[in-house]
């Protein structure tokens, strides 16, 4: 007899074990009961009296199956379903199910707030015989499911039906250090589902599976964390707690995650649910995103840093400019003062006035320097194809820094007997610049009596007439550093030398002319050794010309000016200094000249005099109240005979190659860009107003 009260007690302990699993994975259910068939008893596991009103009151009476079910059918299953659910929900017939398959579901419509619900009632067999003998009652409202047309699987098991995600579920008491398998289907879990293996005490248990399974870095901390002393005291602070770790891999798998949650219970001591899920597919995206954001964050790193390096290389930059536009405007400004100082010494204004030539070219090549680096940059820099000679453009190159290359006493040697087509197709101009900015370096960086060598040699190229042009510049000079080899084509780079800091320079030659060839199709590379100076080498494609071309004439001198005496010109010129000495230089060559400080007054005067007036417009751009375009327009508007015919050359500071673009859409004839050229202004002056005039 005592025995038999012993194994009540503890049959009733494990069922209420089984309602605190069920009250935490079963809250979308309004009614769990635990039936036990042979000894035709229902107890109440939860049940929401707003739903089932007296379902409780009546199992107080009589806690049969029978009365239960006679009741519940009468009272809340619609009047269609009655006598269908009777006999789907008989004893017989779920035991039978039960036995066949361990879960057994019946769908009803329950009677509540005026409707009937499509209800889901659920039978699962949980019998240690898996005979039907005991099992759980849970029902639930559908509609919802009804209504989305989600196919359920009525033949699962409640419980795995909750806890699908779950490899394994255990029940813990941490007082008695024992534990209850209530689900352990993956492998890795596998032994912990032999009935011997679940006698053993939850830590005992717990040391085999870590130290056989899991893989050694884990082991220490799966230990320290599952212990049952560790669990109720983490539990006394939070609700739950997980970790992952890592077994030895068995069909795939690898990475698991284990959850401890506080058991929710009545009965008196500490108690925990454990459970364990394989998280392979999420441990493999998380390590994917992970590499991606170290990839990303590697990229903004080095974005960073490279915006860093472009703001200090900025700075540094305009630091430089600083000191270099101020440094020829200093000689600009002093010059000049002395000049003035010394109006009678012919000899002394000379002087004066070959220094402030220098300084002015000087400060005019950092701002072409600087302009140049912006239409790379905009990719706005055009190539324009014409038949030249190569070995004059070279010639060319070289003549523009040859008087340098004597003050220095510098030799220079040019080797061109491998060019056998010197006429080629291409933009002669950008190529001259890549040359000067190559040569200017190299005299620069060369002592004085160094060595500079240039060699030109031609390779044939496959597919047409196209031949590959090797030039190369050698010197004896300083040479650079292996550090400043890698960012020599580099906007903003100057090396870092002491030797070097009071050479003028940009930093912008070296980029620009790298940008140039590339635009082209070359390409440029460059080798050097502290002490034992520099080689650059350029390759470059060009077309080749099936005839000989005239050769090109080099004439650096100003050419003889003309007499232009009866002619008129209008200047519109918003600068008053400007005006004097544009008015000055044209007013040598004998030319009439009337002057308009801004394009509304320009076009003012072109109206009020009669038609052949005037006989060209030179016209600034930026100017106020009506600018040079707008004024030009204005005037082509006019109503009279010369307004389309008269010339008009835009005079101004605007010289990108949009600006030229704009210059004719706006009737304008020809473009002169300032600071003007006297050469490139007595052309103009020549075409519009000699004899030939078109």
């Amino acid at each position: 007899m005592t025995n038999t009260r012993q194994d009540d007690r503890e049959e009733l302990k494990l069922r209420k074990k089984l309602n605190y699993i069920v009250k935490i994975f079963a809250q979308d259910y309004f009614m769990v009961l635990v039936t036990d068939f042979i000894q035709d008893r229902v107890e109440i596991s939860r049940v929401s009296e707003p739903v089932v009103p007296l379902l409780s009151q009546t199992l107080s009476g009589s806690n049969t199956y029978k009365d239960l079910f006679d009741f519940y059918s009468e009272q809340y299953v619609s009047g269609q379903d009655q006598e269908v659910f009777r006999t789907q929900t008989a004893a017989e017939e779920v035991r039978r199910k039960l036995a066949l398959s361990g879960a057994y579901n019946v769908s009803v419509h329950h009677k509540y707030q005026g409707r009937d619900c499509p209800t889901e009632i659920a039978f699962i067999d949980v019998s240690d015989e898996r005979d039907g003998s005991e099992c759980l009652i849970a029902a639930r409202f559908i509609e919802d499911i009804v209504r989305q047309q989600i196919a359920l699987k009525k033949q699962d098991d409640m419980v795995r039906t909750l806890v699908q995600d779950y490899n394994a579920i255990y029940h813990i008491d941490l007082d008695a250090d024992t534990f209850t398998i209530l689900q352990a289907s993956n492998v890795v879990n596998e032994d912990l589902y032999d009935y011997a293996y679940r006698n053993m005490p939850f830590q005992a248990a717990m040391r085999k599976f870590v130290n056989g399974m899991v893989r050694e870095e884990d082991r220490e901390i799966m230990l320290r964390l599952s212990s049952c002393d560790y669990i109720k005291e983490r539990l006394k602070r939070e609700d739950g707690y997980s970790y992952r770790y890592q077994v030895t891999p068995k069909r795939g798998m690898r990475y698991f995650e284990m959850r401890i949650v506080r058991a929710r219970t009545d009965e008196e001591g500490h108690f925990a649910i454990m459970t364990a899920r394989n998280v392979d597919e999420t441990a493999r995206e998380e390590l994917r995103v992970q590499r991606e954001i170290e990839k990303a964050n590697k990229e903004l790193a080095r974005a960073l840093e490279t915006a860093e390096n472009a703001n200090r290389s900025k700075t540094d930059f305009l630091s430089r400019m600083s000191h270099d536009i101020r440094t020829p405007m200093n000689a600009i400004i002093g010059v000049t003062a002395i000049a003035g100082a010394n109006m009678d010494d012919k000899e002394k204004l000379r002087d004066c006035l070959a220094k402030i030539n220098t300084s002015s070219q000087y400060l005019l090549g950092i701002i072409n320097d600087i302009l140049d680096m912006s239409r790379i940059e905009s990719g706005n820099m055009e190539i324009h194809e014409e038949n030249f000679a190569l070995t004059d453009v070279l010639k060319d190159a070289v003549e523009m820094v040859l008087p340098r290359i004597r003050e220095k006493k510098q030799i220079l040697e040019t080797r061109a007997d491998g060019v056998r087509h010197a006429n080629v197709v291409g933009d002669s101009g950008r190529i001259q610049q890549a040359f000067v900015n190559i040569l200017d370096n190299a005299m620069k960086y060369t002592p004085e009596a160094g060595h500079i060598t240039i060699t030109a040699e031609e390779k044939e190229a496959t597919g047409g007439p196209v031949g590959i042009y090797i030039f190369t510049f050698r010197d004896d000079g300083i040479g650079m550093s292996r550090a400043f080899l890698e960012r020599i084509f580099e906007p903003f780079e100057r090396e870092e030398d002491l030797r070097v800091s009071k050479i003028q320079g940009t930093g912008l030659g070296m980029a620009i002319t790298r940008n140039i060839l590339h635009i082209m199709g070359g390409t440029i590379s460059v080798e050097s050794e502290p002490g034992k100076g520099s080689c650059f080498t350029v390759t470059l494609p060009l077309k080749l010309l099936n005839r000989a071309k005239e050769k090109k004439v080099n004439d650096l001198n100003i050419l003889k000016r003309e007499n232009f005496g009866g002619k008129r010109v209008l200047l519109a010129e918003d600068n008053e200094i400007n005006r004097e000495i544009m008015t000055e230089i044209i007013g040598e060559t004998g030319v009439d000249i009337e002057t308009a400080a801004d394009g509304l007054i320009a076009a003012n005067m072109f109206e009020e005099h009669p038609e052949g007036y005037y006989d060209l417009i030179l016209m600034d751009i930026q100017m106020p109240r009506m600018n040079g375009y707008e004024a030009a327009k204005a005037i082509r508007a006019a109503d009279r005979k010369d307004a389309g015919t008269m010339p008009i050359v835009a005079m101004t500071a605007n010289t990108f190659e949009e600006d030229i673009h704009a210059a004719y859409r706006a009737g304008m004839n020809a473009h002169l860009a300032k600071p003007v050229n006297l050469n490139q202004l007595d052309g103009i002056l020549r075409q519009w107003l000699g004899d030939s005039k078109r």
